[in-house]
């Protein structure tokens, strides 16, 4: 076998297409699971099962071609989103959908569907893949693409890895550089969760010309403190805010630079702060960058925007919390996110399982989640803090028991990228 030399004896690194056709054949010949990975490299917490085998993608990493006029770009499956958005700023293009964390695979994210706060705009980044390559379960090459083989295309686009492993990509690009389009930020503040569903809907529904749009809410539950003198604790109140961004295209100025400067530098020492706080301890600057997040930059660029996804929003949500995340048809999103939020709020009020809830919402524009209902989606996604051992398994099994009622009643689609 011509792949490359891996430190784990059960773990592939192939270089191109037919180095995964051979090991997927040799993997049948063996008793051994064969797990997939996109570009993460190996540590302690991903290390193969003892008795198993793992087919690595991170040597498949090339940005192979280039089409401005077309605007397309080809990639290996293992080119990593950051990787692939420098190579085409050299031609004044760029990725339309970027995911939170920039170090994603290109493979591993159209094998999930792909979703930003861009996603009013271009859906999905399985919405902008036009052709792929692939390797079946049986280790046999194919080709599919939105005019040829469309069923297999689309059951690949989203399946996880379970209906083939996607080996390379042909992309469509959108024609922005994203160092020199400047955005300004149009944010609202609310105190009050109903209205700021309602605020998140109509922006949704009607987005004007707006590059990205994102809505975060934030709940805590009561602080307990202990008491500055005597025995017991002091309970304070709960915070409950909410803020609703919408960044439009803007026409830079002296002022706007200079603000644009010192806003990048300040995220970006956030950010490597935040990053770097690890434990109970660093868990007030976390929290810190969480706040940050609702006081959103009034100017910056669709970089900056990327980075602050990648780096305050990723080191603020460490640590053990239950996550779900709903595509909610618009003709039902208000009742949707209601439930979710009075099921989670519920359970924290009967039994304290959860302290922090947070919601995050924006709006999607998807030609495969149309086919399904006719109609555009909000994508809502709940974080919920968990107290140590709060969450039994039966309390577990009641929560998503809810979920599951709320999504048939309203035709909401659970969204789990690591399916």
């Amino acid at each position: 076998m011509s792949t490359s030399v891996s430190t784990h004896p059960d773990e592939f690194l192939p270089r191109d297409t037919a180095d995964v056709v051979r090991t997927v054949r040799d993997s049948r010949k063996s008793t051994k699971p064969l797990t997939i990975r996109g570009g993460e490299r190996p540590d302690e917490e991903l290390a193969p099962p003892e008795q198993g085998a793992v087919l690595s993608m991170r040597k498949m990493n090339r940005v192979q071609v280039v089409d401005a006029d077309a605007r397309t770009v080809r990639v290996q499956a293992g080119a990593r989103l950051s990787d692939i958005d420098r190579t085409l700023a050299a031609h004044g293009l760029g990725l339309p959908i970027v995911g939170d964390h920039r170090e994603i695979t290109a493979g591993g994210f159209a094998a999930v569907g792909g979703l930003s706060n861009a996603s009013h705009r271009f859906g999905m980044f399985s919405d902008n893949v036009v052709e792929l390559e692939y390797v079946d379960q049986d280790g046999r090459f194919g080709t599919c693409g939105r005019t040829h083989h469309t069923d297999r295309f689309r059951r690949i686009l989203g399946g996880g890895g379970r209906t083939g492993i996607i080996t390379a990509l042909t992309l469509e690009v959108a024609d922005m550089d994203k160092d020199r389009i400047w955005l300004t930020t149009d944010a609202h503040r609310f105190l009050d969760f109903d209205t700021w569903v309602e605020h998140s809907f109509k922006e949704i529904q009607s987005p004007g010309d707006s590059m990205l749009q994102v809505g975060r809410w934030v709940d805590t539950a009561p602080l307990k403190v202990a008491r500055p003198v005597g025995t017991g604790t002091v309970q304070l109140g709960t915070v409950r805010f909410g803020q609703w961004s919408s960044l439009h295209p803007t026409t830079p100025n002296l002022s706007l630079r200079a603000r644009r400067e010192v806003g990048a530098r300040a995220r970006k020492s956030l950010g490597a702060i935040a990053a770097s706080a690890g434990g109970r301890a660093g868990m007030p600057v976390r929290n810190a960058a969480a706040g940050a997040l609702m006081f959103a930059p009034k100017v910056l660029t669709p970089r900056d925007a990327e980075y602050l996804a990648d780096t305050v929003i990723s080191s603020s949500e460490r640590g053990p919390a239950y996550r779900i995340s709903v595509f909610a048809p618009l003709s039902n999103y208000t009742r949707v996110f209601h439930g979710l939020h009075d099921l989670f709020a519920g359970h924290r009020e009967k039994t304290g399982c959860f302290t922090v809830i947070s919601a995050m919402t924006y709006g999607v524009r998807s030609r495969y989640l149309r086919e399904l209902d006719n109609e555009d989606h909000g994508f809502i996604t709940f974080t919920c803090r968990l107290r140590p051992a709060a969450v039994p398994s039966e309390l577990l099994r009641d929560i998503v028991s809810g979920i599951d009622e709320i999504c048939v009643a309203e035709r909401a689609r659970r969204y789990d990228p690591t399916d």
